[in-house]
């Protein structure tokens, strides 16, 4: 067969070569053949085709997770008749939904509930129909089905909108036919190769699971509709899966969970994390449940398509996201474009040679601002090492500026997930009255730890200015559907700006108490300061509190240091802790 144009090519080429090899399952309940994948989704195509969708036409695709198979019919048939696909799954609903339709300019929607999507989101004159009434349709006669070109739209990939709107990423046929790894380098040795996931429909990462099994002979897809740690290696022991694709959420969850020990995980021989960056911790965690697998670290965005970084976990190289492969570029860039040297922090540029970049859809203006020169500015901040290795520090919006030092979220969740009771962490910027923001961090506990041993170990690892000063313990985070947590939520709920009401601050009980209280009063610029106030709460810095040091020196004539103000930020227990020095024998000669 020629070299594939389009991406309908590679259906047809895997469906002559082997037309009734398992190409997809959606767990245990239904399996797809190569043979079947072609022949409905031409049944699709020629039904779409009727109803006028060709080249220059959008048609949406409103799938839940659990028709998978159904989805993936319909993708193959909207390419194959030439029109455009905005994969969106079940991740809007309502309004946003209605803003995606309308942006992306759809002329049809199709899906089990595309009439009410159709009817109540799109507005008037977009049609609907469902994948049964499509297939049936389309069987019962044939039509021509235009092509359409290399260069023309394929598909219209939507972001969460976590930073705002969602922005449509378009891109090109050639686009999607530029493969980033060789066939023999996904998984090391022979034998049938089946991968596992649970990324959502309509997803970057959903996308490039649907295309494994087309790119690459011999490749079978295990579709999880939703991701359940214990479901997942049951999975595993009944296909005796080989590859496991996870974002870090997923891979926390299933250590946790205890699952890799009550099943046959054995078939494992690869995991390999994306979306998000990787806390080290993890990697060991994932090599113990996992004993015959090798993990992997991958770095990829939606923008950026075909172009990433790869490498097997190296703990000498803990924030390491992966060497270029297939061709990719990275640089490291300063505010101005300008490549810093190796080891300098800057912004993440990425390319792949050869391969036409993508571009927002109906944004002009963003894609100016991203797309340059063939490169995709990613806005994660990053460094690359002497060995042209990449390391992620954050992204750049992420970024907490505390009093003039720059603190990387990643590197202090880092070290959160280090302790053994944590198994979820986020680290984001409060407002701060000094500083201009503080260091908070949401944690979620597998078991009952007091906050202070959390900070003390930041404490151990890092800078005092980079420790959380407020910690809040939550039952889950909230994530977008690529896993990612969603920070502006966080803040949104656990620290409002602003005043809050509440009850009036206890006393100060006795003499040391209210010394202590009113020179926390008279250093913080507060007008009164209760027993249990916390020090970082009212607005207290690494200034402030060597100025409390040393007052209190004054007043008690013991020297406690500045880190007593952090080992102890109430004023009840500075006051505990004054006693304490006050009562301790002094050293003598």
């Amino acid at each position: 067969m020629t070299e594939p144009r389009l991406v309908p090519d590679l259906l047809r080429r895997r469906a002559a070569e082997a037309p009734d090899a398992v190409a997809l399952r959606v767990g245990d309940a239904e399996a797809l053949t190569y043979r079947s994948w072609d022949a409905r989704s031409d049944a699709v195509a020629s039904a779409l085709a009727r109803r006028g969708a060709g080249p220059g036409h959008r048609v949406a695709l409103v799938f839940p997770n659990a028709a998978w198979a159904d989805f993936a019919v319909c993708y193959l048939g909207v390419l194959k008749a030439g029109a455009a696909a905005v994969p969106l799954g079940a991740r809007f609903t309502g309004p946003e939904l209605a803003g995606v339709l309308d942006h992306a300019g759809v002329s049809g929607v199709v899906g089990p509930d595309a009439a009410h999507a159709a009817g109540d989101e799109a507005g008037g004159g977009t049609w609907a129909a469902t994948a049964g009434d499509l297939e049936a349709s389309g069987a019962a006669g044939a039509s021509p089905v235009p092509g359409g070109g290399p260069d023309d739209v394929a598909e219209i990939i939507y972001t969460s909108g976590t930073t705002g709107t969602p922005k449509g990423v378009a891109c090109s046929h050639r686009n999607l036919l530029v493969h980033d790894l060789p066939a023999d380098a996904t998984v090391p040795g022979p034998g049938p190769v089946s991968f596992l996931h649970a990324f959502p429909i309509g997803t970057q990462a959903g996308q490039e699971a649907l295309r494994v099994p087309l790119r690459i002979a011999g490749r079978v897809a295990v579709v999880m509709a939703v991701f359940d740690a214990e479901a997942l290696c049951a999975l595993v022991a009944r296909h005796r899966v080989t590859r496991l694709q996870l974002v870090p959420a997923m891979a926390q969850a299933l250590v946790a969970s205890g699952a890799p020990r009550r099943h046959d995980v054995a078939s494992v021989r690869r995991i390999v994390l994306s979306s998000s960056p990787a806390p080290p911790a993890l990697f060991a965690r994932l090599s113990e449940a996992f004993p015959g697998a090798s993990v992997w670290n991958a770095y990829a965005l939606t923008e950026a398509g075909a172009a990433r970084t790869i490498m097997e976990w190296d703990e000498r190289r803990p924030t390491a996201v992966g060497r270029p492969v297939g061709g990719t570029e990275v640089r490291v860039a300063d505010d101005a474009g300008r490549p810093v040297p190796p080891g300098a922090t800057g912004e993440v540029w990425l390319r792949r040679r050869g391969a036409p970049t993508r571009w927002y859809h109906r944004d002009p203006d963003a894609t100016a601002e991203v797309f340059v020169d063939g490169w995709v500015r990613t806005g994660d901040l990053g460094r690359l090492d002497d060995d042209g290795v990449l390391h992620l520090v954050g992204r750049a919006k992420d970024l907490v500026i505390s009093g003039g030092s720059n603190v990387s979220p990643v590197e202090v969740e880092n070290v959160l997930f280090e302790h053994p009771a944590v198994t979820d962490a986020a680290v984001f910027g409060v407002p701060h009255p000094v500083l201009g923001e503080d260091v908070a961090a949401a944690v979620v506990l597998r078991s009952p730890t007091p906050v202070r041993e959390l900070q003390d170990l930041v404490r151990s690892r890092l800078a005092e200015h980079k420790v959380p000063h407020r910690v809040f313990v939550v039952d889950a985070l909230p994530r977008n559907p690529s896993g990612k947590v969603v920070k502006d939520e966080l803040r949104a709920r656990l620290a409002p700006a602003g005043p809050q009401a509440g009850p009036a601050p206890a006393a100060p009980v006795g003499a040391t108490e209210e010394v202590v209280a009113s020179v926390w009063a008279a250093v913080l610029e507060r007008p009164s300061v209760g027993a249990d106030d916390d020090f970082f709460a009212l607005g207290g810095h690494s200034l402030a509190a060597a100025q409390i040091a040393a007052r209190l020196a004054d007043a008690f004539g013991v020297d406690l240091g500045a880190a007593a103000v952090f080992e102890a930020p109430t004023v009840a227990e500075l006051a505990r802790a004054v006693d304490h020095a006050r009562r301790a024998p002094s050293g003598g000669s």
